[in-house]
């Protein structure tokens, strides 16, 4: 290690269950950070972290530090919680590789669990470490009361018991990331001392590489093929996108992946004939790579998202996009790599894809641009050296 060389503890904060887009975005920046600094990434414990490594290609790895369940377990217990909101409370006592206090800086991902984010920051605070954090989209959860039409009790104890903390762990930054121009201007709004840069997250490329063969799925070789990949949940548009299927002139199969909230959309989904619409469930990332390659368009109707991977994962694909224009999605994809409508507005979905599926040449061409974009714009790589440039400034 050089003598100038940051140490850098890359933290990255989780829910025992979960493996989604800020998890995985933390891990791999952090892998990435080794090339600019002497990085040390660490990760709440959880039972994915052992194929989080392998999917992702992690080539240094990162340790785990304890996950701390008790308090939900017992919350869980009592009350239960369909949205498990229990995890809230799962926090870690921050095991690190060396002595914390021998890090210049400290980089946190992820909100949730908040107690998890709020003592990791604590003990940095406590040794006097500088830590700075990527927002993944948690400038939304403002809003959560109003989207979630909580009652004026729940709002007070949301207020009081998330909204409080959450505030102090970004107030007592040395600087945030957001991930779009429009994740920026809500942070700054709500927090306008504290210094805030652009910094999106990367994908790496997937094309023309060995993956998981897909014969096995059985779908029809005459078909357009459109995919889809998320939560089933409102927000993210699924139902907006079976509303638009039924809608489209053209012949086409939909692959569906995602986790299920609730049964709603899979009750949904399984009244579709398997050759028009197919779900898949929760799939590995091998599977979903291979289906954004093969996929004819990506068609992601999302009503709420700040900087979703999915759709950078399927310009790292050479797949053409049709999506909303919600949050960062507009300054990820232009006119030449896919085509943007608004959200709640199912026809105008239906009347893009079929734009698309009956223009081969210019899903060519946005083929084209797309690849170009994910590695001019998003590899891992330049984001790197964007993050180590402000923990220079913090530590200069």
């Amino acid at each position: 290690m050089a003598d100038d060389e940051l140490t850098v503890l890359n933290v990255v904060v989780s829910s025992p269950d979960k493996r989604g887009g800020a998890i995985r975005a933390g891990l791999q920046l952090g892998d990435h950070l080794k090339s600019y600094a002497d990085v040390d990434t660490v990760k709440m414990a959880g039972k994915y972290d052992e194929l989080l490594a392998e999917e992702l290609g992690l080539t240094g790895g990162f340790e785990t530090t304890p996950s701390r369940t008790l308090l939900r377990n017992i919350g869980r217990a009592i009350v239960g919680s369909a949205g498990n909101y229990e995890n809230t409370v799962v926090w870690t006592e921050l095991s690190t590789p060396r002595p914390l206090g021998e890090y210049d800086v400290a980089h946190f991902h992820n909100a949730v669990p908040l107690w998890g984010l709020l003592s990791a920051a604590i003990r940095c605070r406590l040794a006097s470490v500088p830590y700075v954090m990527t927002t993944h989209g948690i400038s939304k959860i403002p809003d959560l009361p109003e989207s979630m039409e909580m009652s004026g009790a729940q709002q007070f104890v949301f207020n009081l018991a998330f909204l409080r903390p959450y505030r102090w762990v970004l107030g007592n930054a040395e600087a945030l990331f957001a991930l779009s121009e429009s994740d920026e201007q809500r942070l700054n709004e709500m927090l306008p001392t504290v210094p805030t840069t652009v910094v999106p997250n990367g994908v790496r490329l997937n094309l023309d590489k060995p993956g998981t063969d897909l014969l096995n799925f059985d779908l029809p070789s005459n078909r357009p093929l459109l995919f889809f990949v998320g939560k089933l949940i409102t927000s993210k548009g699924i139902g907006d996108l079976l509303d638009a299927y039924e809608q489209l002139e053209t012949e086409c199969t939909l692959i569906v992946a995602g986790p299920p909230e609730t049964e709603k959309y899979v009750e949904r989904l399984e009244e579709f004939d398997q050759e028009n619409v197919r779900y898949l469930g929760y799939a590995d990332q091998d599977v979903l790579e291979a289906f954004y390659r093969r996929a004819d368009l990506f068609v992601f109707p999302t009503r709420s998202d700040v900087f979703p991977l999915v759709t950078l994962e399927s310009l790292a694909a050479g797949t053409p996009v049709v999506s909303t224009t919600v949050g960062g999605i507009p300054e990820q994809i232009t006119n030449e790599t896919g085509i943007l409508v608004p959200p709640e507005r199912p026809d105008e979905i239906a009347g893009a894809v079929d734009e698309l599926l009956n223009d081969d040449q210019r899903r060519a061409s946005m083929s084209e641009a797309a690849i170009e974009r994910a590695k001019t714009e998003y590899s891992w790589d330049g984001v790197a050296r964007k993050t180590v440039n402000v923990y220079e400034r913090i530590c200069e």
